[in-house]
């Protein structure tokens, strides 16, 4: 039995209602330590960060629990010592975030393809980013949809999390509470609007307790006024 079927099977012992029991087995994976939630079926191992110019504590979790798959996320650790990937230094928020000339490891990507965001790492630093090729903007949209997107852009350079160890430990954090929310059933197409809406606020309350945590763990992102992409991935992927 894995730690998200036992803790979903320790707290039903407790007696408590359903929606009770979903809201304390997320905060139990919120909780639990990191080492329990990794599962053999989903870790990646990341052998080549042993090569990496990477604080001690960011390669030992690399080494220690690996990369989890998650939906849409494909890991995909370099295996060179040298750091390759260039990021596009386009604008002022591009570079806030990486200095002139600085390559990154690469961690892998989220989204459909090699294009998509790809997950990359500042040597010596430790901080990861999320790469774009370029920054998105309104006109990149189908025009049908540039009415309702006004003013979008995304730069080519944003904030993941302050360390590797903290991406990592966010992303185990996500795969089990992943497997919680996945327990939850969705309302029968012939159920009414009351009961779609008691499953979506349901959900948001659950979505929201990860969100929060990804907060806790890594506090340096909102003291330094910046949004870590996990809560964009986080929202994207449970709605």
């Amino acid at each position: 039995m894995n730690v998200v079927a036992g803790i979903l099977s320790r707290v039903e012992s407790t007696g408590a209602d359903g929606t009770t029991l979903i809201h304390d087995a997320v905060r139990h994976v919120l909780a639990e330590p990191v080492w329990r939630l990794v599962t053999d079926e989903s870790r990646v191992a990341v052998d080549a960060a042993a090569h990496w110019d990477l604080p001690a504590g960011d390669r030992a979790a690399l080494l220690e629990w690996g990369l989890p798959r998650l939906p849409l996320f494909t890991p995909r650790a370099q295996p060179d010592a040298v750091p390759t990937l260039l990021p596009n230094r386009a604008g002022d928020a591009e570079r806030r975030l990486v200095q002139e000339g600085v390559r990154l490891y690469d961690l892998g990507y989220w989204g459909p393809d090699e294009g998509s965001c790809v997950v990359a790492v500042v040597p010596q630093e430790g901080r990861v980013l999320c790469l774009l090729p370029a920054p998105i903007t309104v006109d990149d949209l189908p025009e049908v949809l540039r009415p309702y997107y006004q003013g979008l852009h995304k730069p080519a350079v944003s904030f993941f999390s302050s360390s590797v160890a903290r991406y990592v430990e966010t992303a185990w954090r996500w795969h089990a509470a992943l497997g919680v929310l996945r327990q939850i059933e969705e309302p029968e197409f012939t159920a009414g609007e009351a009961e779609y809406l008691r499953h979506h606020d349901l959900l948001y309350s659950l979505v929201k307790l990860v969100t929060e945590a990804v907060g806790r763990i890594d506090p340096v992102a909102e003291g330094e006024g910046l949004t870590s992409v996990w809560i964009e991935l986080i929202l994207g992927n449970s709605f």
